[in-house]
């Protein structure tokens, strides 16, 4: 039963579970039973836009939720290629969702419920690009510091390609905990997890600007 699951489990659940959880709590106009399966079945990705989730800026939240995230800014600027080729993959949708600077996440932790935020998502430009701005993540209990994604062919979020977990630097961890509104600490134990890193450079009075090449 899905009553009985660990957050932890919940909230990775990903773009279908997600977006369907975002109806059902009428956090847009679409009808509850709105699903991104019904959505693509139909080849109908409009109402998808018209929710909101399909934005860059993911520090409000979306629809008729009002909250915002709070941190130190962080920059996200993915790269989708083709495994075989190297080439750049246009158009290919990315979804991004991440915990706030507690390490909390919208829709699924205590206080929460309610709020979307640092959840969203983006096609990639002709050069392959998917940009994000976000606030820098804080760490979860038992969980190395880390944004969430999946990759799509397209904005229609059909046929998942990738889902993964892209793990941020130690060091760049550290800077950015040791300042206003973080408590977290790192748990050295967690990074046996198989995580994809990124690159992370700037710091934290201007922002961090995370960076990776995701081959699909």
């Amino acid at each position: 039963m899905v009553g009985m699951l660990k957050l932890e489990t919940l909230h990775d659940g990903g773009l279908a579970h997600d977006f369907s959880l975002v109806c059902r709590r009428r956090m847009t106009g679409l009808a509850r039973g709105t699903t991104v399966a019904a959505l693509a079945a139909g080849r109908a990705y409009s109402p998808l836009v018209r929710s909101g989730i399909v934005r860059g800026d993911l520090r409000r939240s979306f629809g008729t939720a009002t909250g915002a995230a709070r941190g130190v800014p962080l920059d996200i600027r993915l790269r989708i290629t083709s495994a075989n080729s190297g080439r750049p993959l246009p158009d290919y949708a990315v979804y991004l969702w991440q915990g706030d600077r507690d390490g909390n996440y919208s829709l699924y932790d205590g206080g929460l419920e309610q709020e979307n935020y640092l959840r969203g998502v983006q096609t990639a430009d002709t050069a392959g690009w998917v940009r994000f701005t976000s606030v820098f993540p804080g760490a979860r209990e038992g969980r190395w510091p880390h944004l969430h994604i999946e990759v799509y062919p397209s904005l229609a979020c059909r046929d998942l390609l990738h889902s993964g977990q892209i793990a941020l630097p130690g060091d760049a961890c550290e800077k950015v905990y040791a300042t206003d509104g973080y408590s977290a600490e790192l748990d050295p134990t967690a990074m046996s997890l198989p995580l994809e890193m990124a690159c992370v450079t700037g710091d934290v009075r201007r922002g961090m600007v995370a960076t990776r090449t995701l081959s699909v």
